[in-house]
């Protein structure tokens, strides 16, 4: 790399990095450097849909982060994968596209932040993508990420949407759409029978252009700062330090756990915490770090009576052959994400929408370590989607080599509990109606035996997880802890922004992906300083009394 200054430099390469990078390099004027940690997205588990069972947990291209013992969890440690590749997590993820509620965004607006709420945001969904269910005043048809429909033709998926709506639960032609609460066929981020990362819509395009510059392996250790501006960042690449400057704005897009770590070992931060690790501070903002939100998940398992599921690719041979099927034509099962079936519900009278979030998984999977079981099966992942628990980020010391503490405080409050409760109530339900009753054999976790509320918080504890969906670490506002304004800057400080799922003020009540990717469309025309999109005219969602 020649150059040593830019008018831009972005820090990390994952959803919203490489929309960026697309973006504002595509005025020629802008000279625009993305720096990725990882390496760039290639090889065949990474094209393939439901080749995502070995690439999340693979070491070369995942963080492989662990939260610290989670106190209200048995002092477990939970996994946390993320993406350490071009196109960052949308380049290892389940690739299920949801966009959350309208009244998510709406929530957010409340805040004295009105361009956040969803007529604001929903253009930017539209722009982003290209969706096979065509253009609607919800849907686009021209954006650069290609959003398909799941199509398995599986009795199992057409079984458990009969018995949601025998249970009394709506079903919905598009989450995304006009009807954003039941169950439905689910949207994925594929495209022509292959994964349709971040990096394959946005990156790959842009690459050939001569005033943006890509730079795979490189690790940053700091912003740097003259006096309360950001003007550039050094990076460590291949054993050797380099410093670049930026001419106008550094943007981290690291992620909720980088992007917090990386303010903090720039100096940036709560006081106390780079006290403790010997940190100059340069400028003291509590809220970062802190806030921290993720999307806590159990699995419930059932057997099948008779072979609906997808068993048989446990079986090496036939999995084999799949994916020679899939090489040569980009068809057959290996062609689907497989989480085609989900759904957002609310569990109770008082939620004003949806807190529950359902995927049916068609086979019985260990995620540990990445397994599917030969028995006829099928799971129902559960999560709650808005958990009043707050984790942080903190550092494990001054070194940029060194992981970041991750501490989540999952399961703190007596409600988070409660609707976990809920959720393996709800799950119950919909499986033992009609629909279901010649496909379910028996319950194997957490088992039919445990009833009671003390048994189902136990089973709770000993096996969640989280759905990797981090957030809200550098939370968007204008409160003592927000760390950026309504436009993504550092509060206090001059050409810094955060842009990434860690800049929601509070977790959007689905994937973060989808949203993700909006907010990076949509703060590419603040940087640009060009015009928002109009918003959109819909019909105003109210919450549930």
């Amino acid at each position: 790399m020649k150059r040593r200054d830019f008018d831009f430099i972005i820090v990390g390469g994952g959803s919203a990095g490489c929309v960026l990078a697309n973006r504002l390099s595509s005025d020629p004027h802008n000279r625009v450097l993305l720096l990725e940690a990882g390496p760039k997205d290639s090889g065949l588990f990474m094209t393939m849909p439901a080749g995502y069972y070995r690439t999340y947990l693979d070491p070369r291209t995942n963080w492989t982060y662990a939260s610290e013992p989670e106190p209200y969890m048995n002092g477990r440690r939970i996994s946390v994968p993320r993406g350490r590749v071009l196109g960052g997590s949308s380049s290892i993820n389940s690739m299920v596209y949801l966009r959350g509620h309208p009244l998510d965004y709406d929530g957010w607006a409340g805040n004295d932040m009105p361009d956040w709420d969803y007529a604001h945001c929903l253009p930017y969904f539209r722009k982003s993508e290209t969706s096979d269910r065509g253009a609607d005043v919800y849907r686009g048809d021209d954006g650069p990420l290609g959003v398909s429909r799941g199509t398995l033709p599986l009795e199992i998926f057409d079984s458990f949407l009969g018995a949601a709506a025998e249970a009394g639960f709506p079903i919905s032609n598009d989450l995304n759409g006009a009807g954003p609460e039941g169950f439905a066929r689910l949207d994925s981020t594929r495209k022509g029978g292959r994964r349709c990362s971040a990096a394959v819509a946005y990156l790959r395009p842009a690459l050939s252009r001569p005033n943006l510059t890509v730079v795979t392996g490189a690790l940053a250790h700091r912003v740097l700062m003259e006096g309360t501006r950001a003007v550039g960042v050094a990076f460590e690449t291949r054993g050797r330090m380099v410093a670049v400057r930026a001419l106008r704005e550094v943007i981290l897009s690291g992620g909720a756990i980088n992007s917090p770590q990386l303010l903090m070992l720039s100096g940036i931060g709560p006081g106390d915490e780079l006290s403790r690790h010997g940190i100059a501070i340069r400028h003291e903002l509590d809220g970062v770090g802190r806030n921290l939100q993720d999307h806590l998940d159990i699995s419930l398992k059932f057997t099948c009576r008779r072979p609906v599921s997808l068993a048989w690719l446990g079986d090496p041979v036939r999995r084999f052959a799949a994916g020679v099927q899939w090489i040569f034509t980009k068809r057959g099962i290996v062609s689907s994400n497989i989480f085609e079936i989900g759904g957002l519900i609310r569990s109770n009278e008082t939620a004003p929408w949806p807190n529950l979030q359902f995927h049916l998984s068609p086979v019985l999977f260990d995620y540990a370590g990445s397994k599917v079981s030969l028995a006829e099966g099928f799971m129902l992942h559960c999560s709650q989607l808005r958990q009043e628990s707050r984790g942080r980020i903190t550092l494990a010391s001054a070194d940029p080599r060194q992981k970041a503490r991750i501490q989540f405080n999952f399961l703190s409050t007596e409600k988070d509990r409660q609707e976990m409760r809920e959720g393996i109530r709800v799950a119950r339900d919909i499986v033992n109606q009609q629909a279901m009753a010649d496909i379910l054999g028996e319950e194997v976790a957490p088992g039919a035996n445990l009833r009671s509320d003390a048994e189902l918080d136990t089973w709770v504890r000993e096996t969640a997880e989280t759905e990797f969906h981090p957030s809200c670490s550098c939370k968007m506002g204008n409160d003592d802890q927000a760390v950026v304004d309504s436009d993504l800057r550092v509060r206090g400080l001059q050409g810094l922004r955060v842009v990434d799922a860690s800049i929601m003020p509070t977790i959007i009540s689905a994937n973060l992906n989808g949203p993700t990717i909006m907010i990076a469309e949509k703060a590419a025309d603040k940087i640009l300083g060009r015009p928002p999109l109009a918003p959109a005219a819909l019909p105003r969602i109210a919450a549930a009394a």
